[in-house]
């Protein structure tokens, strides 16, 4: 390609990522609320495992949303200001808390479970919405597909201003009613116990969490609102176990997602919703992969050290069994057969760390070396006194021991449990702290 179609090209793209961030300003700022908005009510649908609910209460909004629309209609005869914006809202919202409480009173009253409520009420409900859109008189418009997928685009003054009201309106009962979320997330016995009053906790969250998905109609639709009410908030728990940095990461990854999913929408001429979706999942992949602790890298790493670590300490045990040096033949001989190719990296480690030292007779023990391997004895030893203590027949005693031993840093706690004995179920005696097997 020329340098001046080149040059063309790259000015194209500049202006298509530009035309966003200089004209959309109100929509950028409303997909950043929402999605923020979203992300934080989806912890707690995360945690108490609602994901079915959000997913009902998204659809079960439609009959709401068409009643609105046809008495809105018949009254005002348009949809536009205040009144459209807020009589949406407002019929949307009740339906919400309709489905909510009758998934409630299902569950109750049937002999059925909460998912099985669930897919009964927002089916009926969704039917009862396309009915109501079939049944609107000729010429009248309603834009299903906005509905289901969102169109930034066509948010108005009054659309940002409902968001406006109700993203930080969702953040300030967040911040109230933190501790009996909380407690209702991990356990609900226990919250009702303290005096948490859990249906009304419960019923209000599912008023924000309807009007929210609501709000969140024209810039995502209800579909992908799905979508963004989980997904940053998984992304958040693949990243912390603490609630509160949870919160924080899945409010900003909700509203990095619907952001950029907005303005790439525009650079790549794709659908704006399902662009958000993509960023989000995306995020969460991210997180998946590169997460510390959780993520797929960091668990490989860890579980290739914990092998690691394994196999140092049954080296250092069998040289100390050996009570001599050991050539390397003999060593690999004494260990498992999945090890041989391993067993000279975890020797050369061990010299490195001062625990082993070489010579011309073999491998032997340093000081340090030696009171190692000691800890992993006694260890060993007072697992296999526990679980003969625990009706753990002697044939099995070893190696079952073999296998909690390297887990020697809950020995004092074995020892005080124990008594502090001297010796194993064999007669073996167990080394004390500082001792030499």
């Amino acid at each position: 390609m020329c340098p001046l179609a080149q040059g063309v090209e790259t000015i194209t793209w500049l202006q298509r990522l530009e035309e966003p961030l200089r004209y959309h300003q109100a929509q950028l700022a409303a997909c950043a609320m929402i999605g923020a908005a979203l992300g934080l009510l989806g912890c707690f649908v995360v945690l108490r495992r609602m994901a079915l609910i959000g997913d009902a209460l998204s659809h079960a909004v439609l009959p709401g949303v068409v009643l609105s629309f046809i008495v809105i209609n018949a009254a005002v005869g348009h949809l536009e200001g205040l009144v459209g914006v807020w009589g949406l809202f407002l019929g949307a919202l009740l339906a919400g808390l309709s489905t909510s409480f009758g998934i409630s009173w299902i569950s109750r009253c049937a002999r059925v479970k909460e998912d099985s409520a669930i897919g009964i009420v927002f089916t009926a409900m969704f039917a009862v919405g396309v009915i109501l859109i079939s049944q609107l008189p000729t010429g009248t418009h309603f834009d299903l597909k906005c509905f289901l997928f969102g169109e930034p685009l066509a948010i108005k003054s009054d659309d940002v201003l409902s968001i406006a009201i109700v993203s930080p309106l969702v953040l300030a009962f967040l911040i109230l009613c933190f501790r009996p979320l909380k407690l209702m997330s991990f356990d609900p016995q226990m919250a009702a116990a303290v005096g948490v009053r859990v249906d009304l906790v419960h019923y209000v969250f599912m008023g924000f969490l309807a009007a929210t998905v609501v709000a969140a109609l024209r810039t995502v639709g209800v579909i992908m609102s799905v979508a963004m009410l989980i997904t940053p908030a998984a992304t958040a728990y693949q990243l912390t176990n603490s609630l509160g940095v949870m919160l924080l990461l899945a409010g900003v990854a909700g509203s990095i997602s619907a952001v950029t999913g907005f303005v790439l929408a525009f650079v790549f001429n794709i659908p704006t919703g399902p662009a958000m979706v993509l960023v989000a999942t995306a995020l969460f992949g991210v997180a998946l992969v590169f997460g510390r602790e959780y993520g797929l890298v960091w668990r490989g790493l860890h579980r290739r050290r914990v092998r690691w670590h394994i196999l140092e300490e049954d080296v250092l045990k069998a040289v100390l069994q050996r009570a001599g040096p050991v050539s390397a033949a003999e060593l690999t001989a004494k260990l498992p057969a999945e090890t041989t190719g391993a067993v000279g990296d975890a020797v050369r480690r061990l010299i490195r760390r001062g625990w082993l030292h070489s010579s011309d007779k073999g491998l032997g023990l340093t000081t340090a070396g030696t009171r190692q391997a000691s800890l992993l004895v006694r260890s060993h030893r007072l697992w296999e006194t526990y679980l003969a203590g625990h009706h753990v027949a002697d044939p099995f005693l070893h190696e079952a021991a073999e296998r909690l031993e390297h887990a020697h840093e809950l020995a004092e706690d074995l020892a005080s449990e124990l008594g502090h004995p001297t010796v194993d179920p064999h007669g073996s005696a167990i080394p004390q702290p500082g001792e030499s097997a």
